[in-house]
């Protein structure tokens, strides 16, 4: 669930509520914890990606992109705070659908949420 607070000229993401199996009073309740997304990955490429980028930009959140080798000069590179290469010697499409490279990346660089 996603909390928001109204600020002048939009809506600013206070946090994002996550479960957590940790056990409080009984081993069958879940205690939920509000943790603030900082950073997010987006893993499309073009327009989706740039329109993300500053959507997150605007929330006060770090971007990162990644990108093929055949995409090194797009503007979703351009755009994020961070940016890394995915796919090593597959094509564009293939790069993108290289999800052990997408999770690398993430856990490698403290990504808090991944898009899409």
């Amino acid at each position: 669930m996603l909390k928001f607070q109204t600020v002048r000229g939009g809506l600013r993401l206070l946090g994002v509520r996550r479960s957590s199996s940790a056990p409080v009073a009984s081993p069958n309740v879940r205690r939920l914890e509000y943790k603030p997304i900082k950073k997010v990955m987006v893993a499309n490429r073009g327009e989706i990606a740039i329109r993300v980028f500053r959507a997150c930009t605007e929330l006060g959140i770090r971007t990162v992109a990644v990108y093929s080798e055949q995409d090194t000069g797009q503007m979703h590179r351009q755009k994020a705070d961070e940016a890394y290469l995915i796919g090593r010697g597959l094509a564009p499409v293939q790069a993108y659908l290289h999800i052990p490279d997408i999770i690398k990346v993430a856990k490698e660089n403290g990504v808090d949420a991944v898009h899409p």
